[in-house]
């Protein structure tokens, strides 16, 4: 397991970038999806709230009995970084589920629970010299 950079938990914090959660279904098939929720509690933890996501929840369930990593696209203007993480649990409550319900309540969301997952590996998908270099 890696460490996010600094760099890159800021991407991931801020509720301005966009993020992608890319899973896999069992026969094989990608699936890919934006996720407003996804955010690092610290440098080895990164969480995402099950809203609307029954599809990816499926597979992220499938993913972790078999030991399969999802793939984790963030974007800020310039700053792209992609992070490949361990799937290590699912929460229905908690201080985690009760942080993410309590940031989307004016916008009349409920989370269901919270997947807790580990970094691996980052990449540097920024445009220039440095793309597809990994930092983590």
């Amino acid at each position: 397991m890696v460490a996010l950079p600094d760099e890159v938990m800021k991407v991931l914090n801020d509720p301005s970038s966009v993020k992608m959660l890319a899973t896999k279904s069992p026969e094989g098939v990608l699936h890919a999806i934006a996720v407003g929720s996804l955010t690092a509690l610290d440098p080895n933890t990164i969480i995402c709230g099950v809203v609307f996501m029954k599809q990816t929840h499926n597979n992220m369930e499938k993913m972790r009995k078999s030991s399969e990593r999802p793939a984790i696209l963030v974007v800020n203007g310039n700053s792209a970084y992609q992070i490949h993480a361990a799937i290590k649990n699912f929460m229905t409550k908690g201080p985690a589920l009760d942080m993410m319900n309590e940031k989307l309540k004016a916008r009349g969301i409920t989370v269901t629970g919270v997947w807790f997952m580990e970094p691996e590996s980052v990449f540097n998908q920024s445009p220039g010299p440095n793309v597809g270099k990994r930092i983590a």
